[in-house]
C-alpha cells in the first residue's frame, strides 16, 4: 500500500500495485506522450497525443497515473522520476525485445594476438570471439546454440539492451556494447551498483595451480590466476571477470589511462583492452589475497598492489623514457 505523502510525493508503491497501473496500453501510452516533450502538457495536448477519444476513459487512466508517475500541477501534466524510469525501460528494449545476432566479424582485432574478432549478440549479451587465439575465458560460459567452433577463443561478454542492436553495424554494436559496459564497470568498481545503486560485494578468486603458458589455465580455463564478482546487494545484478576489471575505478589507473591517451569511459579504439586487459600478474599470497597487477602503455609501466577484493596497498610506475 502506499505510504503518506502529499501529490505523489514520498509515496511507495509495492511492486505488484505498481505493475496493475502500468498494465493498460492507454497508460502506457500517456507515459510515453510525456517522455517526448520536455515541457508540461496540457489535458487537451496530452489526449490528443494518445489513442483514445473518449475523453472520460482517458482521464480516468490518466488519473491512475498521477501521483506516483505523473505529477499535476498548473501548468499541466510531467512525468515524475518514476514514470521516466519506466519509458526508459520500455524504449531500451530491455522489457519487450529479445532481438538475436548470429555470429559476424568486426573490424576490431583480438588484443592478445591480433587475430579476427567475430561477435554474436542474444539476451543482451555480446560474445565476442577470437578466430585465432585461446582467448581470456573458459568456453563454457558459451551457450552450445551458439555454434561456436572449438578452436575459437572467448574474449568475453560486453552488456548492452537490445535498443543498441539499432541501426548499427557488427563493428557498431561492439564499440557500443564496450562503451555501455564500461559505463557499468566504472560504479561497480566504485561500490555503487549502476542498476539499482545501492551497494555492491566484490570478491575475489584465486587460480592456486595456475599455468597459462599455452593461453589458458587447464585449472581454471582462464588467461589469469585472479578473478572477481561484483554482485548487488539489493537487486539482480552480477558481473565478474578478470580482477583488473574492479580496478577501473582507481585513480592511479584512470591517470595511467588518460596520461597515454585512452579513454575509459568510451574507448575509440582496442586501445584499452590492449593497456586494461593483457597486463602482467604476480600473486603472492591467497589467504589473504596478496598480489600485482602491472599495466603498461608506450614503454610506462604502472604496478598496483592489492590486498583482498581491491584494498589498493601501494602504486608503483616505471618508465622506459625515464630509466634512460
Amino acid at each position: 500500500m502506499p505510504t503518506d505523502g502529499a501529490d505523489g510525493e514520498g509515496r511507495a508503491l509495492a511492486p505488484d500495485d505498481a505493475f496493475s497501473l502500468l498494465g493498460n496500453e492507454t497508460r502506457v501510452q500517456i507515459l510515453e506522450a510525456l517522455a517526448d516533450e520536455p515541457e508540461p502538457l496540457s489535458f487537451s495536448t496530452l489526449h490528443d497525443r494518445v489513442d483514445m477519444r473518449d475523453s472520460g476513459q482517458f482521464n480516468y487512466h490518466l488519473d491512475k497515473l498521477v501521483g506516483h508517475f505523473v505529477a499535476a500541477s498548473d501548468d499541466g501534466y510531467e512525468l515524475r522520476r518514476a514514470g521516466g524510469r519506466v519509458v526508459e525501460a520500455i524504449l531500451s528494449g530491455a522489457v519487450t525485445e529479445d532481438p538475436v545476432l548470429e555470429r559476424q566479424p568486426v573490424e576490431d582485432r583480438c588484443h592478445l594476438c591480433g587475430g579476427a574478432v567475430e561477435v554474436s549478440f542474444e539476451q543482451e549479451q555480446l560474445a565476442a570471439y577470437c578466430t585465432n587465439c585461446a582467448g581470456m575465458y573458459s568456453g563454457d560460459h558459451v551457450p552450445e546454440a551458439a555454434d561456436v567452433p572449438a578452436e575459437y577463443g572467448f574474449l568475453g561478454y560486453l552488456y548492452i539492451p537490445p535498443a543498441g542492436v539499432q541501426d548499427r553495424t557488427p563493428t557498431e554494436l561492439h564499440r557500443a556494447a564496450r562503451t555501455w559496459h564500461l559505463s557499468e564497470r566504472l560504479p561497480a568498481a566504485s561500490g555503487v551498483c549502476p542498476r539499482c545503486s545501492a551497494t555492491v560485494e566484490t570478491r575475489a578468486r584465486v587460480c592456486e595451480d595456475h599455468d597459462a603458458a599455452e593461453g589458458r589455465c587447464p585449472t581454471c580455463d582462464n588467461r589469469y590466476a585472479v578473478g572477481h564478482s561484483i554482485r548487488c546487494t539489493n537487486c539482480p545484478f552480477f558481473q565478474s571477470g578478470v580482477f583488473a576489471v574492479a580496478l577501473v575505478g582507481n585513480t592511479a589507473l584512470l591517470d595511467f589511462l588518460t596520461d597515454h591517451g585512452v579513454n575509459p569511459i568510451a574507448p575509440a579504439s582496442e586501445r584499452f583492452n590492449e593497456v586494461v586487459m593483457d597486463y602482467e600478474e604476480e600473486v603472492h599470497g591467497t589467504d589473504p589475497l596478496e598480489a600485482t597487477f602491472t599495466f603498461t602503455a608506450d614503454g610506462d609501466s604502472l604496478t598496483l598492489s592489492v590486498e583482498d577484493a581491491g584494498e589498493l596497498t601501494d602504486v608503483e610506475t616505471w618508465s622506459e623514457e625515464r630509466a634512460g
